[in-house]
């Protein structure tokens, strides 16, 4: 080596350096032409043998007048790689020896081409992976470290796997890597300056690192602002130029309440159980969602999420399949007996109820319980109600049998009274006719 190393990446125990300079196709104003061999070098960082060279390897200028460009590497899977920039195809090396692993298949778009140019937009790597793209093509590409195979892609499929904007930028939307953690890639619309007109539609997407399915996305236009994005203890915090709002986002705590009957209902009487389950993280503090939602705002299960979230935040229609999440209904009897009595699922109000009928009198505990989802926490909330023994019904009284009095003496009476009026009624008559 001819000249001072260069460091590409530091890992615990050990570096990534470069003795010269890597070769330049020349299409780069930045980046001159040069196809000189250049050499990597593993240098060992483990206490006791720090600065030691673990090993070298010079490799000559790949044939085509190619630029390659150093991808980084995975400590986890002893790899690292570089790429070949016009031809899309990715090289892996063994961090351990330096050897040549394997070379990708270049299967990328044309506007993969452009995926290294700024930064979030070139390879990241995670768990045994190599995340490329998705940049000017808008498609990510996801490739085994362990042996360059082609393990999924995302953003050319059909819905909840599709980058495509129409006519809004057009083609698919400019998209980047802006953070790999919890198994997820996120993903934003963005490019290295904003667009006038601004992008419509554009998302904040999040991946599965694992298999490539979408999670969850959520209106955010990007542009200029993806390396404002930030991590840390489960949440990330980023820029969204549609409302110019930083928004914080990650799994949210949640509120249960109980209520059953406050007057004691007999056994065998129905009793309705009731209450709430809310969000109660800061946003839903703030003066607008306050005043949007004074009792609350209601917990949407994951599926209802999205569009939640764009009305409760952003001013968007209210969704009419809207979803709320279930809440376990449980008892303590009178005998110390554990029950589950059934469930119930929230409301867009947040509201829930259940009908039950007590079998046993006496003094119970009643639990509701939210079990939390992806996008809220666990909540659960107690209350008490009583139960009396049934209020005991009167006996019926027996009926007397009618005497001979009441059959025979008492009607002819009266018939002798009817008789006596009408004869006096005839004989008044008879007077008033007289002259």
């Amino acid at each position: 080596i001819t000249s001072t190393p260069t460091v590409l990446q530091a890992y615990d125990d050990m570096l990534i350096c470069l003795g010269g300079k890597l070769p330049q196709a020349g299409n780069n104003m930045l980046q001159p032409e040069s196809s000189s061999p250049y050499t990597y070098i593993g240098v060992n960082l483990k206490e006791g043998s720090i600065g030691s060279v673990m090993w070298k390897k010079t490799h000559d200028a790949p044939v085509g007048n190619l630029t390659v460009l150093f991808s980084g590497g995975d400590p986890t899977v002893d790899v690292f790689a570089e790429y070949y920039q016009e031809t899309f195809e990715f090289i892996g090396y063994s961090m351990n020896t330096g050897e040549k692993l394997w070379t990708s298949s270049g299967d990328q778009v044309a506007l993969s081409f452009y995926s290294t140019g700024y930064i979030g937009m070139g390879p990241q790597m995670a768990y045994g992976k190599l995340y490329s793209g998705p940049a000017y093509s808008g498609l990510l590409y996801c490739y085994d470290l362990t042996n360059g195979n082609l393990l999924w892609t995302y953003g050319n499929g059909g819905e909840g796997n599709s980058t495509h904007s129409g006519f809004a930028a057009p083609g698919n939307y400019p998209t980047v890597v802006t953070a790999i953690g919890n198994d997820i890639v996120y993903l934003a619309t963005s490019e290295h300056q904003v667009e006038t007109p601004i992008y419509k539609g554009a998302l904040l997407r999040a991946v599965n690192a694992t298999t490539g399915e979408e999670i969850w996305t959520l209106s955010n236009d990007n542009n200029g602002a993806y390396l404002s994005w930030a991590m840390a203890d489960g949440y990330a915090a980023t820029f969204n130029g549609y409302d110019n709002q930083v928004y914080c986002i990650g799994r949210g705590p949640s509120a249960t309440t109980v209520t059953a009957p406050d007057i004691a209902v007999s056994v065998g009487t129905t009793l309705v159980i009731k209450g709430t389950v809310t969000d109660v993280s800061a946003g839903s503090t703030q003066t607008e969602q306050a005043g949007k939602f004074p009792n609350g705002v209601p917990v949407a299960s994951d599926g209802s999420m999205k569009d939640w979230m764009g009305y409760v935040y952003q001013d968007q229609e209210q969704p009419t399949d809207f979803t709320g999440v279930p809440v376990a209904i449980s008892v303590v009897d009178p005998n110390g007996n554990y029950r589950v009595i059934g469930t119930a699922t929230t409301t867009k109000s947040g509201t829930y109820s259940l009908s039950w009928t007590p079998d046993i009198a006496g003094d119970y505990q009643v639990t509701a319980t939210f079990a939390g989802t992806n996008a809220y926490y666990p909540s659960y909330s107690q209350n008490a109600f009583a139960v009396d023994e049934p209020t005991a019904t009167a006996a019926p009284q027996a009926t007397a049998s009618p005497s001979s009095a009441d059959l025979y003496f008492i009607p002819a009476v009266a018939g002798v009274f009817i008789a006596i009026i009408v004869c006096i009624a005839m004989i008044a008559l008879v007077l008033n006719k007289k002259p």
